[in-house]
C-alpha cells in the first residue's frame, strides 16, 4: 500500500511550501507536508459540504471524529492512519481498522488491542480497547436510565418490585 504518484504544482506553490518547511525548521519530508496539506484540505471540504451531525468514522460503537489519528507500533515500525471526511485513511486508501492492522503488521490481529488513538486536540494516545470499553459503559448507563424512566411505578429498572 505504499504506491506513490506524482502531482504537478506550480513553482510558486512549491516555493511557498519549501519556505514554510525552512521557516519552521520542520523535520518532515516534502512528501509528508504535501500529504498533510491535502488531508487538511479534504477535511475542510468535508466540513463545509456536510450537514451538521457527528462527523467521523464509526468503529462499531466508537465514534472517531474527523482529525483523529490511529497508530500501530510493531517490529515493522510505526504506522499511522487518519480519519478524514468519515473515512479511515491509510497510505491514501480508505481502510477498516482490521485492514489497517493487516497492512501494518502483516497479520490479522485484534485491532482493538493493537491500535492507539489520538483524538483531535489531545496530545495523548489512548489504547482503542479503552475507548471501546468506555463506549460500552456509556451505552449501558444510557439504556439503564431509559429503562428506569419507562418502568411501571413500583418497579425498579430491573423489573422487580422495589418494595
Amino acid at each position: 500500500m505504499n504506491d506513490r504518484v506524482s502531482v504537478e504544482v506550480d513553482l510558486q506553490t512549491l516555493r511557498a511550501l519549501l519556505d514554510y518547511q525552512a521557516e519552521r525548521e520542520s523535520n518532515r519530508s516534502l512528501a509528508d507536508l504535501v500529504k498533510i496539506a491535502i488531508l487538511e484540505w479534504l477535511q475542510r471540504q468535508c466540513v463545509s459540504n456536510r450537514p451538521v451531525e457527528p462527523k467521523g468514522y464509526f468503529w462499531k460503537t466508537v465514534l472517531l471524529p474527523d482529525g483523529t489519528r490511529l497508530r500501530i507500533s510493531g517490529s515493522l515500525g510505526t504506522h499511522y492512519a487518519d480519519v478524514v471526511c468519515g473515512e479511515l485513511i491509510y497510505d491514501s486508501q480508505p481502510v477498516s481498522p482490521n485492514q489497517f492492522v493487516t497492512a501494518s503488521l502483516g497479520n490479522v490481529g485484534n485491532a482493538w488491542k493493537v491500535i492507539c488513538v489520538q483524538l483531535p486536540g489531545d496530545s495523548d494516545w489512548t489504547p482503542a480497547i479503552r475507548l471501546r470499553h468506555a463506549a460500552m459503559a456509556h451505552a449501558f448507563r444510557t439504556a439503564k436510565r431509559k429503562a428506569e424512566r419507562t418502568s411501571p411505578p413500583g418497579k425498579g429498572g430491573d423489573g422487580r418490585d422495589s418494595a
